[in-house]
C-alpha cells in the first residue's frame, strides 16, 4: 500500500481482504442514512403538510446531534490512531470521552422537556413530544456514531457492519410497527425512530463498557470543551447551511412546500450516502499515512484517493438520476409528490462538490486545526443567507434548489481560501474540481435538448465517462500492463 513505509506485494488474497473491508466500511455507512430513504414509501403516505413538519423535527434531531456529540465523533478517530499502542492510556481516554457524551446529552434532553412549558405553540415549530423525542434520538444516534468511529479505525469491518445493520434494522421494525399501530400520523415515524435507536444504543452502551468502560472526568471535559467549542461552531453553522432552506420555507410558504422541497432532497441524498461510506473507507489510511509521512508527503495519498472518489462519483450520478427519476415514480406513485422529481438533477450535482471540500477537511481534522471550522462555514453562511431569502422570495422552493448550488460552491471556497496557506494542496483540478463542472454543465445541456428520461442519463454517462478516460488515463494504463 502506499501509505506503508516499507514496499508491499500485492498479493490476491490481501486485494480481496482490502476490497472486502472497504466495501463492509462503504455498506455500513450508508445503512444509517438509507433507513430513511428506504421509508420514503410510508413517509409518503403522511400527507404532504406532515411530512414537511416531519423534516422539521428530524433537522431538531440534527441539530441535537451537533450539540449532544459535540465534536467527539471527529476526536475518537484522532485519539484511537494517537493512543491505539497504549492500552491504558486508550482505555482512559475512550472511557471518558462516552462520559462526557452521556452528561451533554442528559442536558440537552432535561432541556428540552423544559422548554415545552414555554414554546409548546411555537408559529415556527411547535416544541412537544415530538421536539422531545427528537432530542432523545440525537443522543441515541451520537453515541452508536462514536462507537462507529472506533471501529472504522480500529479497522475491524465486520463488526462495524454488523452494528451498522442492527441499527437499521431496529429503526425500521421500530418504524414500520409505529406506522401499523398508529396509522400514517405525524408521530409515528418520529416514535418509530425513537425507539428504534434507543435499542441501539442499548447495545452501544453494553459494547463500549466491555471495551473501554464509562467514567466522567471533570479534567479532560473541560480540555475537550475548550479544544472542541469551535467544532460545534463550526457544526451548529453547518446544520444552518444544511437546514435553514426548510425553515425559511415554513415561515414563508408553509410545511406543505417544506415537504414537497425534503422529498427531493431525501432523493439526492442517496448520493451522501455513496460518499459518506467511501470516504469513512479511505479515511483511516488517510490519518495513517499523515501520521508515518506527515502532510506534504502524505498529500499525494489523499489526493489520489480523493481524485478516484470524485471520478465514482461523476459516473454514478446519471444512473442514479435514471434510477430515481426514471423508475421510483413508477414503483412508488405519489400524484402529491411528483413536482418533486424536477429539483433531484440539480440537488445531485450541488452534492458532487463533496468530494472537493473533504480534501481540505482530512488534513484540518487530523491535525485538530478546529479554530480554522468555524470561519469557513460562515464565510458560507454570510453569503448564503440572504441569497437563500431572495431566491426564495422570488422563486419559492426552486429557488431553495438552486440556492443549494450555491452554497456547495461557497463552501468549498471557503475552505480553500482559509486553509491553504496552512496545507497547501497539489491536487489536480481538473480531476477534483473540473469534473463536477463537466457533469454539471452536461447536465443542464443535455436535459434542455434531449427528450426521456432514458436518453438524458445515457447521454450524460456517456459525456462523463469520456472526461473520466481522459483525465485518468495514465492510471487506466498503469492497471492494464
Amino acid at each position: 500500500m502506499l501509505y506503508l513505509s516499507q514496499p508491499m506485494a500485492v498479493t490476491r488474497h490481501g486485494l480481496l481482504r482490502t476490497s472486502g473491508a472497504a466495501l463492509a466500511f462503504t455498506l455500513g455507512g450508508m445503512l444509517p442514512l438509507l433507513s430513511g430513504f428506504v421509508l420514503l414509501p410510508y413517509y409518503t403516505q403522511m400527507p404532504a403538510a406532515d411530512f414537511g413538519l416531519f423534516a422539521l423535527y428530524t433537522g431538531v434531531y440534527v441539530l441535537g446531534q451537533t450539540v449532544i456529540n459535540f465534536g467527539v465523533d471527529t476526536l475518537v478517530g484522532v485519539s484511537y490512531v494517537e493512543h491505539h499502542d497504549q492500552p491504558a492510556k486508550l482505555r482512559a481516554v475512550m472511557s471518558a470521552l462516552f462520559g462526557f457524551i452521556m452528561q451533554t446529552g442528559a442536558t440537552a434532553v432535561v432541556l428540552s422537556l423544559v422548554a415545552t412549558r414555554w414554546f409548546a405553540d411555537s408559529p415556527l415549530l411547535p416544541w412537544n413530544e415530538l421536539a422531545v423525542a427528537s432530542v432523545l434520538s440525537s443522543l441515541c444516534y451520537a453515541l452508536f456514531k462514536t462507537y462507529s468511529n472506533v471501529l472504522i479505525n480500529q479497522q475491524r469491518p465486520v463488526p462495524y457492519l454488523a452494528l451498522a445493520v442492527l441499527n437499521f434494522a431496529l429503526v425500521m421494525a421500530a418504524t414500520l410497527v409505529a406506522f401499523n399501530l398508529d396509522g400514517y400520523q405525524l408521530r409515528a415515524p418520529i416514535w418509530g425512530r425513537t425507539l428504534g435507536l434507543a435499542l441501539s444504543a442499548a447495545v452501544v452502551a453494553v459494547l463500549w463498557l466491555r471495551s473501554f468502560g464509562i467514567r466522567w472526568d471533570r479534567s479532560q471535559s473541560v480540555g475537550w470543551l475548550r479544544v472542541l467549542y469551535p467544532m460545534v461552531a463550526y457544526n451548529l453553522l453547518g446544520w444552518g447551511l444544511r437546514f435553514a432552506d426548510r425553515f425559511v420555507l415554513q415561515g414563508s410558504l408553509g410545511p406543505e412546500t417544506v415537504g414537497l422541497f425534503d422529498f427531493a432532497v431525501k432523493l439526492a441524498m442517496v448520493l451522501d450516502l455513496i460518499q459518506v461510506g467511501l470516504f469513512n473507507a479511505v479515511l483511516p489510511r488517510i490519518y495513517r499515512v499523515f501520521k508515518e509521512r506527515g502532510f506534504l508527503d502524505g498529500r499525494e495519498v489523499l489526493n489520489r484517493n480523493l481524485h478516484s472518489f470524485t471520478a465514482v462519483v461523476v459516473l454514478a450520478i446519471p444512473v442514479i438520476y435514471a434510477g430515481l427519476v426514471g423508475v421510483l415514480p413508477l414503483a412508488m406513485p405519489r400524484p402529491e409528490f411528483e413536482y418533486s422529481y424536477r429539483w433531484v438533477g440539480p440537488l445531485l450535482w450541488s452534492l458532487s462538490l463533496r468530494g472537493m471540500f473533504n480534501v481540505y477537511l482530512a488534513p484540518l481534522f487530523y491535525f485538530k486545526e478546529t479554530k480554522l471550522f468555524p470561519r469557513f462555514y460562515a464565510l458560507s453562511m454570510a453569503v448564503y443567507l440572504p441569497v437563500l431569502a431572495v431566491l426564495v422570495a422570488r422563486n419559492g422552493a426552486e429557488g431553495a434548489v438552486w440556492a443549494t448550488g450555491v452554497v456547495a460552491l461557497l463552501q468549498v471556497a471557503s475552505v480553500h481560501f482559509v486553509s491553504r496557506s496552512r496545507y497547501p494542496m497539489n491536487y489536480n483540478v481538473l480531476k477534483m474540481l473540473g469534473l463536477p463542472i463537466w457533469g454539471a454543465l452536461n447536465f443542464v445541456l443535455i436535459t434542455a435538448a434531449v427528450d426521456g428520461i432514458w436518453l438524458q442519463s445515457a447521454s450524460m454517462l456517456a459525456a462523463n465517462a469520456a472526461a473520466v478516460a481522459i483525465l485518468f488515463g495514465r492510471e487506466f494504463r498503469h492497471l492494464l500492463r
